[in-house]
């Protein structure tokens, strides 16, 4: 967790809130992905990663980072393996 601002160096840190989706279908957590296998037609192999953020309370600057980034790891090295 972030314990001071890394723009102004305030630390007034609103930590790990969560980024909603707000399309239509969405279950609403803002996710990235990873093809773990990209060239497949059908099974692709995806893993999903949740996003947080840490927000400044003074200047607004935002951090984000992924839940179980170790989980994309393997799968991005997995798929060099692929190659």
């Amino acid at each position: 967790m972030t314990t001071n601002c890394e723009k102004c160096g305030s630390e007034k840190i609103i930590p790990d809130l969560q980024i909603y989706d707000q399309g239509q279908h969405s279950d609403t957590k803002l996710q990235v992905a990873f093809a773990g296998n990209p060239q497949a037609t059908f099974f692709k192999e995806w893993v999903w990663g949740e996003l947080r953020a840490d927000i400044c309370g003074v200047c607004g600057h935002t951090e984000i980072k992924a839940t179980d980034p170790h989980i994309l790891w393997k799968r991005y090295q997995e798929s060099l393996e692929k190659k």
